[in-house]
């Protein structure tokens, strides 16, 4: 890749000197480039969601989206965050609870679930969406720990009532991080203690497109403060029901890639993948009311108690 960075910076300066000349030996390594880039991955064969969450740039991006109350990218808007926290209020009753919200980005359901007298505690690793929390919970009054970390490795509070996993969480997971994760959650709970994560549903997935999507500063600056080339190719999986969306950006003097997959489950295959984590599954339910799943094409949540 660093042979790469150096063509890109030498093809943005020919391009601004208004020369078209391009050598063949330059010519070969981007065709290189670009080729391995539209070249399907064996699934879960990297990640970069670490990069995708610490990136000061990109990072700041994800935060706006968090807190934009009419975009569903990043966050529910606030009336379907509020449902989902009333429907766990009723059912798990929350007040005097302790509760573990795992990937809490800016603290949008941790504080909502303080508010009604849980003991929360928020993991995440962006300390930026930390940040935010915290100065809100703060403002609000509110006491709530936070813990700055991956989910996968990071120190977990024990004796918990509650720990939640949502917004689709699992669907960015690889099956072996998936088994670390339950494994970790259920040694972090009390006993008969509950786990809530939400999913897509495999209904969903048909709508996946494969396509390939090209721009200057692809999708409005997100990815970089300066000026860039944004490359998008998504792949479909279809044996998996699993779909990637890799992103190719060039920068001046940067070239990186993220890969974004998405598992989209069964809940028979995930209420199965949670058991053999040391779980009975208690409900499956819609992810936005708590009422019984009944819509193929909607999201779900599985409500599981430690066994």
């Amino acid at each position: 890749m660093v042979m790469e960075l150096r063509l890109a910076e030498r093809h943005r300066v020919a391009f601004e000197e208004g020369k078209s000349t391009v050598e063949p030996s330059d010519g070969a390594a981007m065709f290189r480039m670009l080729s391995g880039f539209h070249e399907r991955p064996a699934p879960f064969s990297r990640h970069t969601t670490g990069d995708l969450w610490t990136d000061p740039h990109v990072s700041k991006q994800m935060l706006a989206f968090h807190l934009n109350s009419d975009s569903d990218l990043a966050s529910r808007r606030p009336a379907l965050i509020e449902g989902t926290v009333d429907w766990l209020d009723r059912r798990l009753n929350l007040s005097g609870k302790a509760v573990c919200d795992l990937g809490c980005g800016p603290g949008l359901y941790a504080t909502r679930m303080a508010a009604r007298g849980a003991a929360v505690t928020g993991v995440d690793f962006s300390s930026g969406s930390l940040d935010h929390a915290a100065e809100h919970a703060r403002r609000a009054g509110l006491s709530i720990d936070w813990i700055l970390g991956d989910y996968l490795d990071c120190p977990l509070p024990s004796d918990q009532d509650l720990i939640c996993l949502i917004y689709n969480d699992v669907c960015a997971l690889s099956p072996d991080r998936r088994r670390t994760l339950f494994d970790r959650i259920r040694a972090a709970l009390a006993p008969g203690g509950h786990f809530v994560c939400d999913s897509h549903a495999t209904a969903q997935y048909a709508a996946r497109v494969e396509e390939t999507v090209y721009g200057r500063r692809l999708m409005d600056g997100f990815w970089a403060d300066g000026d860039y080339f944004g490359f998008l190719a998504t792949f479909r999986y279809d044996a998996l029901q699993l779909a990637l969306d890799r992103y190719l950006i060039v920068e001046p003097r940067r070239v990186r890639e993220i890969f974004n997959w998405l598992q989209y489950f069964d809940p028979a295959a995930l209420c199965q993948e949670i058991a053999a984590g040391g779980f009975e599954t208690v409900a499956v339910v819609d992810a936005l009311t708590g009422d019984p799943w009944v819509e193929p094409a909607r999201e779900f949540a599985v409500v599981a108690r430690a066994v």
